[in-house]
């Protein structure tokens, strides 16, 4: 007759085989060499997918946590090199797409100022002249901006309509309004630009006594003579900090906004093609809006010192120096060294991460696995 201490004991000599055969996994150690290889595959993240490299070294280490537990080796290195393959072409579409977007945004800024132009065109064609750069009050005072008077003939009638003339342009309803609408008057190649409720204006007047806006008196078309096509009417500048309704532009004497002491550029966002393993650079430049209501995008050598002053004012310049701006400028790839030896890093330090991560694992053996 069996008693209770033989079958505990049987029971107990009946599990031990089971115990025997289960895996074990050694802890994925962190080393000191681990550590330093974890910081190699952490900057080389950062340097190739920018700020969302931290997500994609998450990712990374997580997978070697992954591999170096699994017990089914072979499909899970097959899954390894996918994710492998799908980061890699995730750091070569990252910079085309956003070079794409820059393409996208410096044609819709052309296309901004066309209408702009167009508009100016049709106040003239209803009122036989240009608005004023600026209206005044009896006092001399500024008080409205040429940016609304044209706001009906820019499909804007209702923010015509919303605005205030009896008071300045900085009174308390204008300023309310022009808090609460977005700028019409802003190109989306500044980033300052693409905040919410962003007011500044990317497109100023060219004032002067001599230049295509003459203050607060309005200029017709005539005025120009043959030289409309070769006088700048309108200009993007960068960063120029003027609230689309504020009478405030782009003094042709000084060559800098109309009451301030900065010299400012034509929009240096828009710039060539970046990719990922080259640049290829057409030259900074700014779209232009001319008196005849063409549009033109001027390279940075017709912005020189030399060349602008002489397209501000009426007479300055002919149709066939305009023309030739930009004739010798030549494009200039330059291949990205640094994202070529960073995405070199990032391949290499991840590999033998990997690696590293499936060699100190424990498989079972065939027999057993079965």
């Amino acid at each position: 007759m069996r008693t209770n201490a033989d079958v505990a004991q049987n029971h107990m000599s009946t599990e031990e085989p089971q115990s025997a055969i289960r895996p074990s996994h050694p802890p994925f150690q962190f080393g000191l060499r681990t550590l330093l290889l974890l910081f190699v595959v952490l900057g080389s993240s950062l340097a190739v997918f920018g700020p969302g490299g931290i997500i994609v070294f998450a990712l990374v280490v997580g997978l070697a946590i992954y591999l170096h537990y699994v017990e089914f080796l072979w499909s899970l290195t097959q899954l390894a090199l996918v994710v492998l393959c799908l980061m890699l072409l995730i750091a070569l579409l990252i910079p085309a797409a956003e070079s794409h977007r820059e393409a996208s945004r410096r044609l819709q800024c052309q296309n901004n100022l066309h209408q702009i132009a167009v508009a100016l065109q049709a106040y003239h064609k209803a009122n036989g002249c240009f608005p004023q750069a600026y209206t005044t009050d009896k006092t001399g005072k500024r008080m409205h901006s040429w940016r609304v008077l044209i706001l009906p003939y820019l499909g804007q009638a209702p923010l015509y309509n919303a605005y205030d003339f009896t008071e300045p342009w900085d009174g308390p309803n204008n300023m309310k309004l022009l808090a609460s609408r977005h700028s019409p008057y802003a190109c989306h190649s500044n980033h300052d630009a693409n905040i919410p409720g962003a007011s500044q204006t990317t497109y100023l007047a060219v004032v002067g006594p001599q230049a295509a806006w003459n203050g607060d008196k309005s200029r017709k078309l005539a005025d120009f003579g043959k030289d409309a096509a070769s006088t700048i009417m309108l200009i993007e500048v960068a960063d120029s900090d003027i609230p689309w309704t504020e009478p405030r532009d782009y003094s042709a004497d000084t060559l800098t906004i109309a009451d301030d002491k900065r010299s400012p550029v034509a929009a240096p966002s828009h710039r060539g093609h970046y990719g990922f393993f080259s640049t290829t650079d057409y030259g900074c430049g700014a779209n232009a809006a001319m008196a005849d209501g063409s549009v033109q995008h001027l390279p940075s050598d017709a912005l020189s010192v030399e060349n602008l002053p002489k397209m501000l004012h009426i007479g300055g310049c002919k149709v066939e120096e305009v023309e030739s701006f930009g004739e010798h400028l030549v494009e200039s790839t330059t291949t990205n060294w640094p994202n070529i030896a960073a995405l070199s890093v990032w391949l290499l330090s991840v590999g033998t991460l990997l690696t590293i991560a499936v060699r100190r694992r424990k498989t079972l053996p065939i027999s057993l696995a079965r």
